[in-house]
C-alpha cells in the first residue's frame, strides 16, 4: 500500500532548485552611485552570481537526466536525494559569503566544500540509479555511461578547486569558471562522438 513517489521526490528538487536560483539574485545590489567604486562591486557581484547560477544550473540538468530513466525510487535514493537538496539549498549562503570577503581563503574553501558535498552526494545518486536500473532489467547505454562518468569527474574536479582556494584564492572564480567551460565541452564532445558511433552501428 505504501511506497516512495518518485514524482513527489522531483516535485520537491525542481521546488528546492527553483528557489535556491531565485534568492541568489537577492545578494546583488544597486549601486549607491555611478562612481567607478560601487561600478566595480556590481560587477563582482554579478559575476559571482552568473557561476553559482551556471553550477546550480547545471545540477539541475544532470539531476533530471538523472531520474528521468527510472520508473521508481528506492528509501535510500529517496534520502541521499534529500542530503542533496540540503547542499544545494546552501549554494546562496555561500555566494553571499564569497561576495562580502571577495578572493578570501575562507569563504572560497567553504564554497569549494560545499561544491565537494554536492557532487558526493550525487555521485552516491548515480550509483543509486544504476542499481535501481539494472534491478529493473534496463541497461546502460554509452550517454548513460558518459553522464555516470562525469558525476566522478567532477567531484575529483572540485576537489581541484578546494586545493585553489586554500592556497590560490584570487584565482578561485577563473578556476571555477575554467572548470564549467571545460566540463560542458567534454559532455557535446563526448555526447557528439556518441552519436557519430551510433549512427555507424546502425548502419
Amino acid at each position: 500500500m505504501f511506497h516512495y513517489s518518485k514524482s513527489r521526490l522531483i516535485g520537491i528538487s525542481d521546488g528546492v532548485f527553483a528557489v535556491v536560483l531565485t534568492i541568489m539574485v537577492l545578494d546583488i545590489k544597486s549601486p549607491i552611485s555611478m562612481a567607478r567604486g560601487p561600478m566595480i562591486e556590481l560587477i563582482k557581484h554579478l559575476l559571482i552570481y552568473f557561476i553559482s547560477f551556471g553550477i546550480v544550473s547545471e545540477y539541475w540538468v544532470y539531476h533530471q537526466e538523472l531520474l528521468s530513466g527510472i520508473k521508481r525510487t528506492t528509501p535510500l535514493l529517496t534520502i541521499t536525494n534529500i542530503y542533496y537538496l540540503v547542499f544545494i539549498s546552501l549554494t546562496p549562503f555561500a555566494t553571499g559569503w564569497l561576495n562580502d570577503a571577495f578572493m578570501q581563503r575562507l569563504p572560497s574553501m567553504a564554497y569549494s566544500i560545499i561544491i565537494i558535498l554536492v557532487n558526493f552526494t550525487q555521485a552516491i545518486m548515480f550509483h543509486e540509479v544504476v542499481e535501481i536500473g539494472e534491478e529493473d532489467g534496463m541497461h546502460m547505454s554509452a550517454h548513460d555511461r558518459e553522464e555516470y562518468r562525469s558525476a566522478q569527474v567532477m567531484l575529483g574536479v572540485s576537489i581541484i578547486y578546494l586545493i585553489f582556494a586554500y592556497f590560490t584564492p584570487k584565482y578561485f572564480l577563473i578556476v571555477i569558471w575554467i572548470g564549467l567551460a571545460l566540463r560542458t565541452a567534454v559532455t557535446q564532445v563526448a555526447r557528439a562522438i556518441n552519436r557519430i558511433q551510433s549512427r555507424k552501428t546502425q548502419k
